[in-house]
């Protein structure tokens, strides 16, 4: 088992133990690299969370993030809208670097149980420390409630850092499938 499938497990089994403090587990993960994040909601409306993904090549995405959400009813749908940011850790062969991501996430619910979503989050090069130049994550996924506290889905996430003088890092860019455990 590779240093950063240890630390991961580390986390993860760390997390798992105060899990009762979480409002939501969500897990997905392709034949390649595999995402955890953890979620706590601090009073309505804000939510605070961390997560790691980690794949093959040993790169890695460490984040602990900040959202302001809540839900828009339109006669469409529901729309849950987050607004916010995540500070995170990249480690990729070309370097370790960290960066502040500024991003959003949507979900739309036409229907009960049925969602469509996806986030994107952005770094320039100003909130981007040591040789990153930039980060880039984007995803989208189609989600279905089978139970009231549990979601499974299909998604797809292309994850990118530019570092100086070394082309474009592509962490991460594949489907995967996952499910989100709410407490």
């Amino acid at each position: 088992m590779t240093s950063t499938r240890r630390s991961a497990a580390a986390v993860l089994l760390a997390l798992a133990s105060g899990s009762a403090l979480a409002d939501s587990l969500d897990i997905n993960l392709h034949d390649e690299a595999m995402r955890a994040t953890f979620a706590h909601t601090v009073n309505p409306g804000t939510e605070w969370d961390v997560g790691h993904l980690f794949n093959d090549d040993n790169d890695s995405v460490t984040h602990v993030g900040m959202h302001v959400s809540g839900e828009n009813w339109s006669r469409a749908g529901i729309f849950d809208i987050g607004l916010g940011g995540r500070a995170l850790w990249v480690r990729s062969d070309a370097d370790d670097e960290g960066a502040i991501a500024l991003g959003v996430r949507v979900r739309f619910s036409p229907v009960h149980r049925l969602g469509i979503g996806g986030e994107f989050y952005h770094a320039p090069d100003i909130i981007a420390f040591g040789d990153a130049e930039s980060y880039t994550e984007a995803s989208l996924r189609l989600d279905y409630q089978v139970l009231p506290k549990a979601l499974v889905y299909v998604g797809y996430r292309n994850i990118e850092m530019d570092f100086e003088g070394v082309s474009d890092v592509e962490l991460e860019d594949d489907f995967h499938v996952g499910m989100k455990l709410l407490w």
